[in-house]
């Protein structure tokens, strides 16, 4: 390493955050947990990780002890009172660390990156982002934001409306990105008075075309959002229940970019570290959980998310429970790969 490098651990820290911006743009949202990443791991290097007897290290002459040093007991988590570091989180500050140290030996800053020097044995361990879901407090906090915004249309522009009603529903229906873009207008059903609404979903392969009912909070969500729709510009014209700006369906970009915002938005103003994924794959994993957890039937949270089978939940199972967690392997377990027979078409 060279501490001779004059830039400060700061300044350095600077300039990543502007290639990460130059290189991604998404990255730029991600900027406040960046920076309370690394202030957490400078404030590491003013002990050498040993506050008995402190001794202080430049950030060139960072090393794999003292990384992995930082990873069993520097890290500071945002949540208020809560100590216990996961693995999750302790796989995304390694992460951090190399891609930090990386671009610091593109530089000519440092000779070898202190984060890549740890053997791979003592590397925390890859999480699984497929099956990736939402902490209850993240959960809870995103549909408290959702509603926090619902106390004044009036002063809401129409793409927040749009957003609004969009978000809710996916919290509450759990559909993938291409269902939510493949919607129109005619999609949405409203009954009427004391019939309810529902939404069709009409494109997809088994058991993607069905009809799900809609609670009144989404109803009504939707019904301001057409309302604001039917005079709002481009959008006027769009056949797409939620269309861009431009007035053609959302881009899969389009929706991440939202559906990110939103989560992070949540994860800060909880207080939680941010989500290991953000996007609308992890909304849609947390609520065929919770429809799990709830003790719904299996079978029926499949053809909730219009899966073939149960099969298609496997990738859930370490978030249940031992009864349903073995319930589930068995079911998936079968030799046979037939579709389910839904009994209703109308899912309530």
């Amino acid at each position: 390493m060279n501490s001779k490098v004059e830039l400060s651990a700061d300044e350095f820290f600077e300039q990543w955050l502007e290639h990460c911006a130059n290189d991604d743009q998404r990255a730029i949202n991600d900027f406040v947990f960046y920076r309370y990443f690394w202030i957490s791991w400078t404030k590491f290097l003013t002990t050498g990780g040993d506050k008995e007897n402190p001794r202080w290290v430049h950030w060139t002459d960072a090393d794999p002890v003292l990384v992995k040093g930082y990873l069993a007991s520097g890290i500071e988590t945002r949540a208020n009172g809560d100590t216990k570091i996961s693995v999750i989180t302790e796989r995304r500050y390694w992460r951090l660390l190399e891609r930090v140290y990386d671009y610091a030996v593109k530089r000519g800053l440092v000779a070898e990156n202190p984060a890549a020097g740890i053997a791979d044995k003592e590397k925390p361990p890859s999480e699984d982002p497929k099956g990736a879901i939402l902490s209850p407090v993240v959960w809870e906090q995103c549909f408290k934001i959702l509603r926090d915004g619902a106390e004044d249309d009036a002063g809401l522009k129409a793409i927040d409306i749009r957003n609004r009603a969009l978000l809710l529903v996916l919290f509450e229906l759990g559909l993938t990105s291409a269902e939510i873009r493949a919607l129109t207008v005619e999609s949405f059903v409203d009954g009427g008075a004391g019939k309810g609404a529902s939404i069709r979903i009409t494109s997809g392969g088994v058991n993607q075309l069905r009809t799900m009912v809609v609670s009144d909070e989404v109803r009504s969500a939707i019904k301001s959002w057409l309302q604001v729709k039917a005079t709002a510009g481009k959008h006027a014209l769009a056949p797409a229940l939620f269309s861009s700006q431009t007035g053609k369906p959302m881009t899969d970009e389009n929706l991440l970019v939202l559906v990110r915002a939103h989560l992070l938005a949540a994860s800060r103003s909880a207080g939680q570290d941010d989500p290991v994924r953000a996007g609308p794959q992890i909304v849609r994993n947390t609520r065929l959980v919770q429809w799990m957890l709830s003790g719904m039937p299996q079978p029926e949270v499949a053809l909730r998310a219009g899966l073939k089978n149960v099969r298609g939940l496997l990738h859930l199972r370490l978030h249940l429970p031992d009864g349903p967690r073995l319930e589930l392997a068995r079911a998936s377990s079968r030799k046979d790969d037939e579709p389910l027979r839904p009994v209703l078409q109308r899912l309530a």
